[in-house]
């Protein structure tokens, strides 16, 4: 394996000074002769900069740090994706925090001692002491996930999507009405905001309430336990991996009631019958978030900013009204 070349071996081959190679990879004013002997060494060697260090003796930090709950989500990743979507000059510096908040205040201090130039938290849920060391830090920062009024934030509109659902559901009529959930002190957003419509068009309608967890293999052992003891001809779950299992309980049950999801995700139109959910753009949210930090990065006396991403009900088969 061939040794990587250095800035100083770059130097050496074009036969100029160490400063001129930094000026040329910062952008700075180097002639048109030397850019292009520095070109071709760059390119033949495959040089690649090293963009942290760099960015340590730069006026302008390109280096971000993102703060994820949990990689295996669908709504997270297709957010990192808008996120890099726009991106030209920044680099991602992101920690899987596991949906543990101990991690998470861990991650906030770890990345602000990297020196990165702010942070991108996308969060479940803030304790006492996370919200404390963000507002402590001194650091451009970007909420993702609940509605935080002292920082700036992208939030879904859970209360519409919640609305949405209820008044829809009041057309399918239901006997029985199952509500899969999860800990709303673990996830105001979806745990509680969500569900508020629902539970105002539930009102003198039979349903349960179960609390269960974002993992398919959970969800579906919890719809199960629960579809064993009764029947429910509607099941509406946080979101659609969740209604996902519920469905897979069901199948394994003989049962057919109709569902409802929340999300946009493959498993929609790839789950038979396909799934009736209301629908967020996840990609567009992580554009928004970095609109968002560019905006408080560039202008760090900007007032609180708060946008909200709306959604739309999708009607599809599972809740088929034949």
């Amino acid at each position: 394996m061939h040794k990587k070349i250095t800035i100083n071996d770059i130097a050496t081959l074009a036969g100029v000074a160490k400063s001129t190679v930094s000026r040329y990879l910062n952008g700075g004013s180097v002639s048109q002769h030397t850019r292009q002997k520095i070109d071709r060494i760059v390119e033949e060697h495959n040089y690649a900069p090293n963009t942290f260090a760099q960015s340590l003796k730069q006026q302008v930090n390109h280096t971000i740090g993102v703060i994820v709950p949990r990689l295996d989500s669908i709504a997270q990743s297709d957010m990192l994706r808008g996120l890099d979507e726009l991106n030209k000059n920044d680099t991602f510096l992101i920690v899987n925090i596991y949906q543990n908040s101990q991690r998470e205040l861990a991650a906030i201090k770890k990345l602000q001692s990297q020196n990165v130039s702010g942070l991108i938290v996308l969060t479940a849920n803030l304790t006492d002491d996370i919200r404390e060391a963000l507002k402590e830090s001194q650091l451009p920062v970007i909420i993702q996930g609940q509605d935080e009024p002292d920082f700036h934030r992208v939030i879904l509109n859970d209360i519409q999507a919640g609305q949405a659902v209820g008044q829809y559901l009041k057309k399918l009529t239901p006997k029985n009405v199952l509500l899969l959930k999860v800990d709303a002190t673990l996830d105001r957003a979806v745990g509680h905001n969500r569900f508020v419509g629902i539970d105002d068009a539930l009102l003198g309608i039979p349903h349960k309430e179960v609390v269960t967890d974002f993992k398919l293999d959970v969800a579906k052992s919890d719809a199960l336990i629960a579809m064993e003891k009764e029947k429910f001809d509607l099941i509406i779950g946080a979101s659609d991996r969740i209604v996902v299992g519920a469905m897979q309980s069901a199948f394994s049950l003989h049962q057919q009631p109709r569902f409802i999801g929340f999300g946009k995700s493959y498993f929609s139109e790839t789950v038979t019958p396909n799934l009736t959910s209301f629908e967020f753009d996840f990609f567009e949210t992580g554009k928004q978030l970095y609109r968002l930090f560019l905006t408080i990065r560039d202008h760090p006396q900007t007032e609180i900013q708060r946008i909200v991403m709306d959604g739309k009900l999708v009607v599809r088969d599972s809740t088929d009204l034949m």
